[in-house]
């Protein structure tokens, strides 16, 4: 049985390695997600998986928003709260906010096609697919490989090593946040909407919510409770989001797959 999660494994396992190594070895911390790319690129050579089976087709705008609709049904409620609870702080904003939100968008988008994405959901999850591996599984074994991932931000980012104490919340969130966008990629075929929705999560909450130890901009300080990733209210929602998302996705499977089943007792 380990055949079919053989090559899945060891590409992962050296994709792991590389990028926990290269930011020591070069001292640049960016580069944990830059040398993904070509990581990615040797993998598809080898295992000569097609745009297709990598994800790299374009999605519907049902797709899209389902997609928009994730960061958003998580952001907004938190806000809610905190302004009614008076943990809103003073709001700073200036001309140059639109035009930084729309530069990190478009850049987190660009960059999550290539890296995270292209790699957990495109190669991994694509090869995972090809392996025949029961897609819910795929959904949650993508999701802790995308999410153990993250572990070394905390050992290469000062924002993070400043906050060792949310390791468990940041982890435990990156494996929903990876089943969401896992969901998302097995729903519409494409990696394109799952790093659109990656790309609009991280805008919303590194400029609204701040990023590591940082404030953002709707002056929340108590981010332990009033963030999307680094709070408990971000983990409930997110949860409660994947809970409705993983319902509606696979309650038409399993309906399908009854109608078969009846059909093939009728045929008898």
């Amino acid at each position: 049985m380990f055949k079919k999660y053989k090559t899945a494994f060891i590409g992962y396992v050296i994709m792991l390695i590389i990028t926990a190594l290269a930011p020591v070895i070069f001292n640049v911390e960016k580069l944990q997600a830059l040398v993904i790319f070509p990581i990615i690129l040797i993998l598809v050579h080898l295992t000569k998986l097609s745009f297709k089976e990598l994800g790299l087709v374009s999605g519907t705008l049902k797709d899209y928003g389902t997609a928009v609709l994730y960061p958003l049904s998580i952001a907004v409620p938190i806000i809610i709260l905190a302004y009614l609870t008076g943990n809103l702080g003073t709001i700073s904003y200036n001309a140059e906010v639109p035009g930084n939100i729309a530069l990190l968008f478009f850049t987190t988008l660009i960059l999550a096609v290539t890296t995270e994405e292209g790699f957990f959901r495109g190669w991994l999850f694509g090869i995972l697919e090809v392996e025949k591996i029961n897609p819910q599984l795929i959904i949650l074994l993508t999701a802790v490989a995308f999410s153990l991932w993250h572990a070394p931000l905390f050992f290469l980012d000062k924002g993070f090593a400043s906050n060792m104490g949310m390791i468990p919340l940041y982890l435990g969130g990156g494996v929903i946040a990876g089943m969401i966008f896992g969901l998302l990629r097995y729903r519409s075929g494409s990696i394109i909407v799952s790093s659109f929705s990656h790309a609009l999560w991280n805008t919303t909450t590194y400029t609204l919510f701040g990023v590591g130890s940082g404030i953002g901009l709707l002056g929340i300080e108590i981010t332990s409770v009033f963030d999307m990733e680094r709070g408990i209210l971000g983990m409930v929602f997110s949860i409660i989001f994947l809970a409705v998302l993983w319902y509606f996705t696979f309650r038409g499977v399993k309906s399908a797959k009854s109608d078969e089943k009846m059909g093939a007792q009728v045929s008898k």
